[in-house]
């Protein structure tokens, strides 16, 4: 959901605000954040944005630095971003943060200030990051030499919300050149830390900064302007290509979110590849295209297979030729039952009543079911009858009586055991297709 109506910027030079975006951006009682590492980006955004807002505009407004402790300065950073806020009269909050072991240290940083930004953040608050059209040309060059797609080459957004939370993120200098922010730095006398870690070329976006971009400037002086308006174009276009997809999509998903694979088994490859990323995009999950190659192989195969693919946040299954998106495995929960007593777990709810010693079990292996015919169908035929995802065969609560399976859920129950009542609650966050 975008917060601005309007461009950030009436000026790059002396980088004067929209007042429309100013109101726009402050038009709710919410937080106003800005992220301030001290640098001479977040200084200078900080500094123009204080100079052109109003008093109760400036009480909405907080300054937030994220502590990442990695360089031996990093105590006198926060001390200095303190006293600016100080002068400028601004709320100041400083996050500390530790760094998840990752292949990419960048890579970690970056999770670990939006995991700041989550924690400090409120529903509909919006944070404002310096990000600089110098950053746009680096980011899109660096995806480049790794081999992005639409998605990537769309570059830096320039507003964005923050997961599911319903904050926001804007960065109204995303066309604004280095050289502007620059100038602007030294007319206003502003002091600001350079972090030593920029200058090492270690780091791939270090080396394009420094040893790349200036080359490719010396041949095409209007590269970063160019770049930054052909990123903006291709968001344009891929945002309108994701809606259409997303409208098909709708069209080929049941009501538990699985997408019908028949719809798209006729395809070429490559346009299957096209619905997988979508599909998967939709549901908030991204992943390399070799990855996306192996799930689109893997769910290929023939329909009495059970594939899975396991990544950080969850799982893809198939069942019924549908495959769905569902949460890591958890484990079962097995205990004895409080008669009218609710048992929860991962997924699930169980509640017995009519009995005194009834007991949550493991699946039972080899196991046959009475019917209430007077018939025994063998438990994996019964699944097969009732159409059971696999990935639910483990935690469907199996009722015992001493060594007697009297109840699965509220599925089947033994014809013998009628007097029990089983009251069995799904929470939703595990899919159950066929319903209960």
């Amino acid at each position: 959901m975008k917060r601005s109506i309007s461009k950030p910027l009436t000026s790059l030079s002396p980088l004067r605000f929209n007042a429309e975006w100013i109101a726009a951006v402050f038009s709710k009682q919410a937080k106003v954040w800005v992220g301030f590492s001290g640098g001479v980006d977040s200084h200078v955004l900080l500094h123009a944005l204080v100079n052109q807002i109003s008093v109760e505009q400036k009480r909405q407004l907080v300054v937030l630095h994220v502590h990442h402790g990695l360089s031996a300065n990093a105590d006198n950073w926060l001390k200095h971003c303190e006293m600016i806020c100080t002068n400028l009269d601004v709320s100041f909050v400083a996050e500390r943060v530790q760094l998840e072991a990752q292949a990419s240290l960048e890579d970690a940083a970056r999770n670990a200030r939006y995991q700041a930004f989550h924690k400090v953040m409120g529903k509909q608050d919006v944070i404002l990051l310096a990000h600089h059209a110098g950053d746009q040309v680096e980011t899109l060059l660096f995806r480049l030499l790794r081999g992005t797609g639409g998605k990537g080459l769309a570059g830096i957004p320039q507003e964005r919300l923050i997961g599911n939370s319903g904050a926001c993120l804007i960065r109204p200098f995303l066309k604004v050149s280095k050289k502007d922010i620059e100038t602007y730095a030294y007319q206003h006398q502003l002091t600001h830390i350079n972090d030593e870690s920029n200058d090492d070329e270690r780091f791939t976006r270090n080396f394009l900064r420094q040893s790349v971009v200036p080359i490719l400037k010396e041949r095409f002086p209007k590269m970063e302007s160019s770049i930054v308006s052909s990123a903006e174009r291709i968001a344009t276009d891929y945002e309108m290509l994701s809606q259409f997809a997303h409208q098909q999509l709708v069209s080929w998903c049941n009501e538990f979110g699985g997408l019908d694979l028949s719809c798209i088994a006729d395809k070429p490859f490559e346009e299957r590849l096209f619905w997988w990323r979508h599909f998967l995009q939709d549901n908030d999950v991204s992943l390399s295209q070799s990855q996306l190659e192996s799930v689109a192989a893997m769910f290929s195969s023939a329909e009495d297979k059970q594939p899975e693919f396991e990544f950080s946040r969850g799982r893809i299954m198939r069942h019924q030729n549908t495959v769905y998106l569902l949460p890591l495995d958890k484990d079962v929960k097995l205990a004895a039952l409080c008669p009218g007593e609710s048992f929860k777990r991962a997924f699930d709810c169980v509640c017995v009543t009519g009995s005194e010693s009834c007991v949550l079990k493991a699946r039972p292996q080899g196991e046959s079911l009475l019917m209430p015919n007077g018939t025994t169908r063998k438990l994996k035929k019964w699944f097969n009858d009732h159409a059971i995802p696999s990935w639910w065969r483990e935690h469907l609560p199996y009722l015992y009586e001493g060594d007697t399976l009297v109840a699965i859920g509220d599925l089947w129950q033994h014809p013998d055991y009628t007097h029990l009542k089983v009251c069995w609650l799904l929470n939703q966050n595990l899919p159950f297709p066929k319903g209960v």
